[in-house]
């Protein structure tokens, strides 16, 4: 036969709220950083690195027209000898500046490629992350508030039940009312017997005899 539950306190519901709360706490934590890392990169493609490339483009289109005219004056002059001067130097620094030139503006065109790529993306990790959200804004509070109401209902019940101890010193709440009441009824036919047994018998009384 089942001997129903032995319910001491509510510490443990207390302390699966706790815990509960505390991943509710970490979670929201982890999606704020997360999704402020993400708007953040969103923002340096759409201002900072724009602004970047352009201005490195322009430093580099600056020192590709120094290396151009670095490479003119040096073509129009002449050796003692009459010869045209070497221009290998300047003409390996031209091509580096126009690779450096070619490279801003690959990053230009990419930037622009990237900023609706990443807005695609982003707004996919926004709804990988709407269930997390859900579960954080949610699901926690209620689960909180259900456990609040499972603990008061059941300190409520601790506190209105009759305590017992057992015989291996198990303390065990709860006593069911047809329990009690045989109980009550055993306990007055032994009060009941007991003044029986105690009073004296009275004899009854003889006739005298006839004269």
């Amino acid at each position: 036969m089942d001997a129903g539950a032995n319910l001491r306190d509510a510490r443990t519901l207390m302390a699966a709220k706790a815990i509960l709360v505390k991943a509710g706490r970490s979670f929201a934590t982890a999606i704020e950083e997360a999704q402020s890392d993400a708007e953040r990169f969103g923002m340096w493609l759409d201002n900072e690195g724009q602004a970047h490339w352009e201005r490195q483009r322009r430093l580099r289109t600056e020192k590709l027209n120094i290396d151009k005219a670095a490479l003119f004056r040096k073509q129009i002059q002449m050796t003692a000898d009459g010869r045209p001067p070497s221009v290998v130097d300047e003409k390996r620094a031209v091509a580096r500046s126009e690779l450096a030139v070619q490279q801003a503006e690959a990053f230009l065109r990419n930037l622009k490629r990237w900023r609706g790529e990443y807005q695609r993306l982003l707004a996919q990790f926004r709804a990988g992350m709407n269930p997390l959200s859900h579960y954080v804004d949610q699901v926690v509070p209620t689960a909180t508030a259900a456990l609040n109401r499972m603990a008061q209902s059941i300190d409520g019940y601790l506190a209105t039940t009759v305590k017992r101890s057992d015989p291996d010193g198990i303390e065990t709440f709860g006593r069911e009312t047809s329990e009690l009441g045989a109980e009550a009824d055993g306990a007055g036919s032994m009060r009941r017997s007991t003044q029986e047994s105690t009073t004296p018998a009275v004899e009854p009384t003889k006739a005298p005899p006839q004269p």
